[in-house]
């Protein structure tokens, strides 16, 4: 009996404590700091620890809110204005980043109303970029599509994508171009509930303009077959399509497209035959890879535009190239240059990318290119196949895709359709956020990340170990690179530039010594080499065994060099410059 009551005693204070720790679950408190051109609807909260906070903001005309003192926080635009949310770890006060306009771009529909019946809009300019990208679709105009912006209402000054970017200047107007939709009595088509699919087309003439909606229904799919072997060398597909299926434009004549990035499904077998040449995408979505260093390819490639007629080192690779430079060094070395960072990510086709960068140089410019071997193929130009990054590198300024000439390239639509899926669910973000704000992993940064040049200058530690990081070893060797699948390609991109009077020199990638493969002996090496020295068309100017580096000298993985790594190849490659590069005249 008495053991029952001692038991029973026992069981009754545990439940006590239990309850007492339910009441007395720990509270935290968020106190949102004041910012300017900022309104919260509520500006302290208090919640059980974990829980998440969510504060609604509202932007004044010309503030932007780009980010915040709490690693990890979501910014959501919605149409009530700007959502905040995080989880409630501790009490805690948070700081908004917040950027002040003074550019103020005027927009003028051109025919176009905006919802709220107004001609025109003014919009205010936030960010760092040399450039600014354009505004979405504003206005609406019934029996048209709109293809882009323009700054003359006819559209003779060239064609600006919407979101894509473009010199701004204080007071600028920009019209909308409209092009008229094609009969509606042309097409065929069924009903799917509430919306319609097309089947068939029965016009003619050089230009197909879809409309987004025949009978008052949206159009969202073309079915296989609808457009094969049409006459139409420009098409323009609407806003709110979905999906274009595989044969829909099979054998048909179209030399440009127009397409929107809200289209969820489309492929190569979409538009098989397809003679396209260029590709416009203009924006529908906010962007949402605005933060990480995909982005950082149109601001690169923003300098080396303001750069045309200057006289330049490009640097150019992967992200070896991204974490392996000091070009404020090389900058100072060779004053009669200014030079451009221009790497990004190994693991996407460097061809097109190349296309892009010739095509803003000139005649005694310098290409430095160190590709790196764990990409082997992509970085040697052996593949003319897009893929789904490089789309991502496109989002930024969709207007870069129309520098290509699409019939040197396999995989576009592919690719597309990879980026558009990558996308969904993803948080919004603006086209005023800036890489340069936040590291490597996405965290916001007290100081820029990235300096003019395009070097990514955060501090990064010397590494603890000489261990490779990711026990994927390289080759080294001649059997690695064929002349035919490797330094064929190369050569020819390299002609490419040489017929243009641009100096282009080869130099290796930075390698941890302990990341190559075990065939990759010291001898093998060499002849590998001696094989680059022989067969490339360009100088080789460095040698190999300077490349692999002591793993101390690279920062979390096994070629991104550490601060110090870089101040020391810096110096190595100024060197190995001085004998290639021009004197100022």
């Amino acid at each position: 009996m008495q053991k029952t009551m001692v038991f029973l005693m026992i069981c009754l204070l545990l439940l006590t404590g239990c309850s007492e720790g339910r009441e007395t679950e720990k509270k935290v408190s968020t106190v949102l700091v004041e910012a300017e051109g900022v309104i919260s609807d509520v500006p302290e909260q208090t919640v059980s620890m974990g829980e998440t906070v969510s504060f609604l903001l509202q932007e004044e005309p010309g503030y932007t809110v780009t980010g915040c003192s709490v690693s990890g926080a979501e910014l959501r635009r919605t149409d009530r204005g700007v959502q905040l949310t995080f989880p409630a770890l501790y009490t805690q006060r948070i700081r908004l980043t917040v950027q002040k306009s003074n550019l103020c771009v005027r927009y003028d529909g051109n025919g176009g109303i905006t919802k709220d019946s107004e001609e025109s809009a003014e919009v205010w300019i936030t960010g760092d970029h040399l450039r600014h990208n354009t505004a979405l679709q504003l206005f609406e105009r019934s029996g048209y599509i709109q293809i882009g912006w323009s700054r003359d209402p006819e559209g003779r000054s060239g064609l600006i994508g919407m979101g894509s970017r473009t010199e701004m200047t204080p007071e600028m107007v920009l019209y909308a171009i409209w092009r008229p939709c094609t009969e509606a009595s042309l097409f065929s088509f069924v009903s799917e509930g509430e919306e319609l699919s097309i089947t068939g087309y029965s016009g003619e003439g050089d230009e197909l303009v879809i409309p987004a909606s025949i009978n008052g229904f949206p159009v969202r799919s073309i079915r296989t077959g609808s457009f094969s072997g049409c006459s139409a060398r420009r098409v323009i597909l609407p806003p709110g399509l979905r999906e274009v299926e595989d044969g829909a434009f099979t054998g048909a004549a179209v030399e440009e497209l127009w397409i929107h990035d809200d289209l969820a499904r489309c492929s190569d077998y979409a538009f098989d035959g397809c003679p396209i040449c260029t590709l416009h995408v203009n924006a529908v979505l906010a962007p949402v890879y605005s933060t990480g260093y995909y982005a950082t390819f149109a601001d690169k490639m923003d300098r080396l535009m303001q750069l045309r007629d200057n006289r330049k080192i490009v640097l150019f690779s992967g992200s070896s190239t991204r974490f392996g430079y000091d070009s404020a060094a090389i900058d100072k070395a060779f004053p009669a240059y200014d030079v451009v960072n221009m790497g990004v990510f190994a693991y996407t086709n460097a061809l097109p990318q190349l296309d892009m960068i010739r095509g803003f140089m000139k005649e005694g410019d310098v290409l430095l290119h160190s590709p790196e071997f764990d990409a082997a193929q992509r970085q040697f130009c052996s593949t003319n196949r897009m893929d789904g990054p490089f789309m991502m590198m496109m989002e930024a300024n969709y207007d870069l895709l129309t520098l290509l000439d699409l019939t040197k390239y396999t995989g576009t639509f592919t690719a597309l359709h990879s980026f558009l899926v990558s996308r969904q669910g993803m948080p919004e973000k603006t086209y005023s956020m800036s890489p340069g704000d936040y590291d490597e992993e996405g965290n916001p940064v007290p100081k820029k990340s990235y300096n003019e040049y395009g070097d990514y200058v955060l501090y990064r530690p010397n590494s603890e170990t000489d261990a490779p990081v990711y026990g994927l070893p390289v080759a080294y060797t001649r059997l690695a690179f064929p002349k035919d699948a490797f330094l064929r390609p190369l050569n020819q991109v390299y002609g490419e530039f040489q017929r243009k009077g641009i100096t282009v020199l080869f130099t290796y990638a930075p390698r941890n010594r302990q990341a190559i493969s075990p065939e990759s002996s010291e001898e093998e090496r060499s002849l590998l080499h001696r094989y680059f020295q022989e067969y490339l068309c360009v100088p080789v100017i460095s040698s190999l065994e300077d490349s692999l580096v002591e793993g101390k000298w690279l920062s979390g993985t096994d070629n991104h060099l550490s601060t110090e790594g870089v101040a020391i190849r810096t110096e190595q490659i100024i060197e190995e410059l001085r004998p290639y590069l021009m004197e100022a005249p």
